[in-house]
């Protein structure tokens, strides 16, 4: 079966969306699956030996053009991260992180290849709590879409 992850970056706020890992991955034992919008998405590796042994057709693509095809996932993982890392570094970035969520890497496997260390903020225990805080927080320019009130924003 065809799988594929996302090796975005966040470039200080900016997202960097240039690179998909692309393969095929002959043992879905291995992996934990979850459906969304009709399409499977890994979201956790249970056995990352079985996973790596199985893994075949490694394309790692720049836009929709292939840049590159690998052997092993691990080597896969390590280039094109490491050449997301290098563009958003390249714009001059003080922060780069890595993006997380469907159709990313599941965290262990960023935490396994990213180029440093990456951080991840913690998610809110009281959520209503923390969005009505960045609702009182955020300035009302901000918040008007210049929308009239018959007017559908999407």
């Amino acid at each position: 079966m065809e799988f594929f992850f996302f090796l975005d970056v966040y470039a200080d706020r900016q997202l960097i969306d240039y690179y998909i890992l692309a393969f095929k991955l002959g043992n879905l034992k291995s992996v934990e699956l979850k459906e969304w919008s009709g399409k499977s998405y890994i979201v956790g590796i249970k056995n990352w030996e079985k996973f790596r042994e199985t893994t075949y057709d490694i394309v790692l693509y720049e836009l929709g053009d292939e840049i590159e095809r690998f052997r092993d996932i691990e080597t896969a993982f390590r280039e094109g991260y490491k050449i997301a890392y290098r563009e958003a570094a390249r714009r001059g970035a003080k922060r780069i992180l890595p993006a997380i969520g469907y159709g990313n890497p599941p965290v262990e496997v960023v935490k396994r290849f990213f180029p440093v260390e990456p951080e991840f903020e913690k998610f809110p225990e009281d959520i209503d709590g923390f969005l009505e805080e960045v609702v009182r927080n955020t300035p009302k320019e901000l918040t008007k879409r210049g929308f009239t009130d018959e007017e559908h924003p999407f």
